[in-house]
C-alpha cells in the first residue's frame, strides 16, 4: 500500500494478534482516502476489494444516504475525534488542499493524536472492546464470509489455567461447533444464519481507531486489575506497541 502501513505486530493467545497501523497519511489526497477506506471496509468481506474506488463510491451512499463507518478512519489530527472524521464532516479538506501546512506536518499531528489497530481476538473480548463508544470500528462479518474464505479459528485456554479435563472439553466444544456449522453450510443454510451456532470463543477481526482521550479512558479501565485477564492482555499489548513504535502518542498515556 502507498499511504497506510502496518507498523508492528504482537501475537496473543496462540492465534490472536494485535497490529499497530499508521493512518497518518490517509487524508493526504483523494487517492489515499480510497486506499484507507477500502482497506478498512474490506475486513467485512474477508478479502481485498477487486475495485477499491467502486467499493468506496458504493459505501459513500449506503445506509439511506449516510456513508459507511469506514469513513471515520479518515481524520485530521488537528480535530482527532470521530466528530471531525470524513463520515461526520463531508467537507473535510485533504492535506493537499491545505495551503499553510505541509503534508509531513499534518501527518505528524495525526500520529501525536490518533492511534489505529487491527486486532484478531475472541468474540468475548471483542464485545467488551466495543463497549467503548469513543472509537471507530469495522469488523469481519460472518454474514458476508464463510469458513471457505475465512477459516474458523477458536480461542482455547491454557491447560495449566483450567486443567486438563476442562481444556479437553473446550477443544471438543469448538470442534463440535465447527462441524455443525459446516454441516449446515453443506445443507445450503445461509452463512448469516449458520453462524448462530458459533460461540463467543470464535476469533473475529476488527479495526479500531481512537484519539488520545478515547485511548486514555480505555487503558485506564482495561489495564485495571479488575478487568478480565484476556482483555488486560490485549490492552497491554496495544499500550506496549504504542510506547515502542508510536512514542509521540504513547508518552502521555496513564
Amino acid at each position: 500500500m502507498k499511504y497506510i502501513k502496518k507498523v508492528a505486530e504482537t501475537e496473543l493467545w496462540g492465534s490472536g494478534k494485535v497490529e499497530l497501523w499508521d493512518f497518518s497519511r490517509a487524508n493526504q489526497n483523494p487517492e489515499s482516502r480510497v486506499e484507507a477506506v477500502a482497506t478498512v471496509a474490506s475486513i467485512c468481506y474477508g478479502k481485498p476489494p477487486r475495485d477499491a474506488r467502486r467499493l468506496v463510491e458504493r459505501l459513500w451512499t449506503e445506509s439511506g444516504g449516510l456513508p459507511s463507518s469506514a469513513f471515520e478512519f479518515i481524520r485530521d489530527g488537528r480535530r482527532p475525534g470521530i466528530e471531525g472524521s470524513l463520515r461526520n464532516n463531508p467537507d473535510l479538506a485533504t492535506y493537499a488542499d491545505d495551503p499553510k501546512t505541509t503534508v509531513d506536518e499534518l501527518a505528524a499531528r495525526h500520529r501525536e493524536n490518533i492511534a489505529t489497530f487491527r486486532v484478531k481476538a475472541p468474540i468475548f473480548v471483542a464485545r467488551q472492546v466495543m463497549r467503548h463508544r469513543q472509537f471507530s470500528y469495522q469488523e469481519l462479518s460472518r454474514r458476508y464470509t464463510d469458513d471457505r474464505r475465512v477459516p474458523l479459528d477458536f480461542w482455547l485456554p491454557e491447560e495449566d489455567e483450567v486443567g486438563a479435563v476442562a481444556a479437553e472439553l473446550w477443544q471438543l466444544a469448538s470442534a463440535t461447533e465447527e462441524r455443525i456449522y459446516r454441516l449446515l453450510r453443506e445443507l445450503n443454510v445461509r452463512a448469516e444464519i449458520a453462524r448462530a451456532v458459533l460461540g463467543t470463543g470464535l476469533y473475529t477481526e476488527f479495526w479500531m481507531m481512537g484519539d488520545r482521550e478515547a485511548w486514555a479512558n480505555y487503558f485506564a479501565l482495561r489495564l485495571d486489575r479488575h478487568a478480565q485477564k484476556e482483555h488486560r492482555d490485549l490492552a497491554q499489548a496495544m499500550r506496549d506497541l504504542l510506547a515502542e513504535r508510536q512514542p509521540e502518542f504513547a508518552i502521555e498515556l496513564p
